[in-house]
Order: structure tokens, then C-alpha cells, then sequence
């Protein structure tokens, strides 16, 4: 379905006027332009008219402007980028709770949404249970948030959003498909809906992943789209990346601090580790209204699929693997990690934070890497090895478990593998001091939520202990 409406943009511009120099006692500023034709002429202290002076360089709109609280717009100099590339142009599709459509911070900014967890909503309604519903406006916010009230401005403002909805969490409504099923089929719309870029914050508890998957992300790879996926947070139990961020050409994400250092809380190891981002204070439209603020891997995913978006309005020519060949070779240190590889090392990334800390601006000027993977040809190896074990474990009599690459969601060989688990936790601040944290998969202390009535706090209060 399509949504948009009429002039969108206007939405995230912050108008700041500045006045430079000191006006004369008793003169007057006059905004305006005279009539059509005319000329106005100035006049001097004798009341002869002056000669006209020279029309005026046009002052170019004002750009993008970080909103309350987002600290990382600057420290990953993404406005630096805003400076060629507002995302204008492409298309990135968020898969995940659903996009509230009419929330004032993403109004004209979702282009097309679709359902697909059974529930008969139509893609612009946030599902789920209580603990997930809120997710998917979050992280579309982050991606490209209008800026308007109090609310956060998206990494790649003038991109446009495809919400696909699926079920997230406990509670599957009865005669739903399993959720993993929903995940490919929502990404094969999302493909054939425009999308350039795909952003998956959301997980499985196990690194694996069932066969339609593979034919899923292949058709997305073989339509040149970037899929960009979380890896996981420890505080929710993960010892290792989740899928889909193990999925071979997937962008896996994990979790800064503000200082720079890992977020152990949100973040988890694994060679599926690619580029980290952001994961600490990030401001977020709250799904029925107001704003608040969230942490978790699921919120650095979104600002590296932004920065993607950007890449691809920027140069429109490069494909989904260039693009991803130059985040990745531009990506910054991380404190505390000392990878840092060669032009053309084929070792394995740092397990904790892959190739590094994403850098926008640099990925913007760095020239394409000579060595460029590829993501089709990566997930037909692994296809390739993994499928043909599990064909000879069935042909055996065998039960294809994670060493075999993966098994059927919903199956009784891995009954928890078709229930997704929220990328959080989402730590939300509010104006008046309350809190929640919200991860109930992870066994995380709830604290009652008010609605926001103010911008968001740039510091979260101290969340409670996990047990």
C-alpha cells in the first residue's frame, strides 16, 4: 500500500535565524520581499534615494539539525554527511513491530507497510505484546525520524520507511505462521517494494536459521539490497550473535557507550560481529505518542543502516556489496580492540566488534575497497556445505542440529528457535524521572511507565539490576 502524501519535506528542517552584528537603536529587521517588479530602493538621510545594491547570494534552507539528546550525531559526524546526503531517494524498509504512520516524528515519511503476523493489521499499526509493540516506530525514528516537535531527527532524514509487521515475543496469535516464516516473507516484500536497504533489529536465541531464509535473503542479495541486522545483547542471555545477523552478507551490529567503549550489556560476540554503533542514550518516537530513550543493539543497527541509506542517495551507482565493502574497511578502533587490518587481510574480523566502530563521514569520501565480497556468493557457500550436511544427516536417520547449519522453525528440534527475542533491552527515560526497562524475555525489572510530556532525558536514570 502507498502513503504518501503530499509535500513531505519542510518536516525536519530546525529554522534557526541568526543575526550577526549589532542593529542600530530604533532600526527595524523586515522579513519579507517587495512587490513583484519593484525594486525597492533604500533611503539615505537626506531622503534622496541611494543606488540599489547588488542582488544578494540565495541563502540555501537549513539543513538537518540534531535533535535533544542525540549525542551521536555529532560523535559519528553524521551531520557532517548531511552536508552531501539527507537519504533522499531510497528506500529502507523496517522489519520488525510495526510503524506508527501518524506519529508527528515519522508523518509522511512511511511510503508503504504491510502485515504479516497474522493479526489483520495493515502494517502501519504497531503488534505485539506488551513488552515488543513499542520497537519498530523506535528504531524507524532512528532511521528517519522528521525532527518535528522534541522528537529525535533520523540518520538519513530524508529517506523513505516500508514498515513490515510481524510478531514479536511471546504470545503468537493462534493460526499465525512462525515467526521466522513471517521474517522471510517480509523481506521478500520489502525487496520487491522498492527497499535498498533492510534493517532486522530483532533476534533469535540460536545463531541458526531454517532453509526458506536462505532463498529469502539470496533474492535480496540478488536485487542489491543491504540487510543490516543486531547481533544480540548479552543482558537478554546471548552468549553469541543471534540470527539473522549470522546470516552470510547480513550487516551485524553491535553496541557502543557513549565514551566509545563496548556496551557489554548490548552486544554479543561472534564472528557475525561486522561494525559496531551507537547503542547507549539514543532518543526514540514511543509508539502511541511522546518520545523516549532507548539502549540496546536494536538502536545501533538503524543508525548503521542510515548511514547506508546515506551512502546510496550519495551514489546512487554503488552496489549493496560496495557499499558494505566501504563501511567496513573505514570503520574506525574501538577502545580497547587493537584489529586493525590490512589493505586486503582476509583474517577474521574481532570477534567482539568486527572490522570496528562505523564511521560515516569516511565511508562517504573513501573510494570503493579493490577487494569487494560478496554477499550472494558468501550465502551460497555456506548453503552449499551446511544444506548438503543436513541432506546426509536426513538420509542417515539423523536429527540436523546447529552443526548441520540450522533446522526448521517451530520444529521439535529446536522449539524456541521460532520465537524471536526483542533486541534490547530498551532502557526508556521519560520527562519526570520514570522509567522502564523493558526485555521481559530476559527476566529484566519492569518499572511502571508515565507518557512523556517533555523531550527526552539525555542521561537514563540508573536502571535496576538484572537478576
Amino acid at each position: 500500500m502507498s502513503l504518501r502524501s503530499g509535500c513531505r519535506r519542510g518536516r525536519h528542517h530546525r529554522l534557526r535565524l541568526r543575526v550577526t552584528g549589532a542593529l542600530a537603536a530604533g532600526a527595524v529587521l523586515l522579513l519579507g520581499s517587495a512587490a513583484p517588479g519593484l525594486a525597492a530602493a533604500p533611503v539615505v538621510g537626506d531622503g534622496a534615494a541611494a543606488a540599489a545594491p547588488a542582488p544578494s547570494t540565495p541563502v540555501a534552507p537549513p539543513g538537518p539539525e540534531a535533535g535533544p539528546g542525540q549525542w551521536y550525531i555529532g560523535t559519528y559526524g553524521i551531520d557532517r554527511m548531511w552536508e552531501r546526503t539527507t537519504g533522499k531517494g531510497v528506500t529502507v524498509a523496517v522489519i520488525d513491530s510495526g510503524v506508527n504512520a501518524d506519529h508527528e516524528n515519522l508523518r509522511d515519511t512511511v511510503v508503504g507497510a504491510k502485515d504479516f503476523s497474522g493479526t489483520g493489521k495493515d502494517g502501519t499499526t504497531p503488534v505485539g505484546p506488551e513488552e515488543t509493540i513499542h520497537h519498530g516506530t523506535a528504531v524507524a525514528g532512528v532511521i528517519a525520524g522528521t525532527g518535528e516537535g522534541m522528537g529525535p531527527i533520523g540518520v538519513a532524514p530524508d529517506a523513505d520507511i516500508l514498515s513490515a509487521s510481524m510478531w514479536l515475543g511471546s504470545g503468537l496469535p493462534d493460526g499465525a505462521q512462525p515467526s521466522r516464516t513471517q521474517a522471510a516473507e517480509a523481506l521478500r516484500w520489502a525487496v520487491d517494494s522498492g527497499a535498498k536497504v533492510v534493517n532486522m533489529s530483532l533476534g533469535w536465541n540460536d545463531p541458526t536459521w531454517s532453509a526458506d531464509w536462505d532463498e529469502a535473503f539470496a533474492y535480496a542479495y540478488e536485487k542489491d539490497v543491504v540487510v543490516v541486522a543486531c547481533v544480540g545483547n548479552r543482558s537478554q542471555g546471548a552468549t553469541q550473535a543471534w540470527a539473522p545477523s549470522t546470516v552470510p552478507g547480513v550487516v551485524g551490529v553491535g553496541g557502543l557507550a557513549r565514551n566509545g567503549h563496548v556496551l557489554p550489556a548490548a552486544s554479543a560476540p561472534g564472528t557475525a560481529v561486522d561494525l559496531m554503533g551507537p547503542a547507549e542514550d539514543i532518543p526514540v518516537p514511543w509508539y502511541d505518542g511522546g518520545y523516549a530513550q532507548a539502549q540496546g543493539c536494536s538502536f545501533a543497527a538503524p543508525v548503521v543502516a542510515g548511514v547506508a541509506a546515506l551512502l546510496r542517495s550519495a551514489d546512487p551507482a554503488l552496489s549493496a556489496d560496495q557499499v558494505v565493502a566501504k563501511l567496513e574497511s573505514t570503520a574506525a578502533p574501538v577502545a580497547g580492540h587493537t584489529f586493525t587490518p590490512e589493505a586486503g587481510d582476509t583474517a577474521q574480523p574481532d570477534p567482539t566488534v568486527g572490522h570496528g566502530r562505523v564511521d560515516p563521514p569516511a565511508a562517504l569520501e573513501a573510494p570503493v575497497p579493490e577487494q569487494v565480497r560478496s554477499a550472494s556468493a558468501e550465502l551460497r557457500e555456506w548453503v552449499r556445505m551446511h544444506r548438503r550436511d543436513e541432506v546426509d544427516d536426513a538420509a542417515e536417520g539423523g536429527d540436523a542440529g546447529p552443526a548441520g547449519g540450522a533446522v526448521e522453525a517451530g520444529t521439535s528440534a529446536a522449539p524456541e528457535a521460532a520465537r524471536p527475542v526483542l533486541a534490547g533491552p530498551l532502557v526508556l527515560a521519560v520527562a519526570g524521572g520514570s522509567a522502564v526497562v523493558l526485555g521481559g524475555l530476559a527476566g529484566v525489572w519492569e518499572w511502571r511507565r508515565r507518557r512523556a510530556s517533555g523531550p527526552p532525558s539525555e542521561t537514563a536514570p540508573e536502571a535496576p539490576a538484572e537478576r
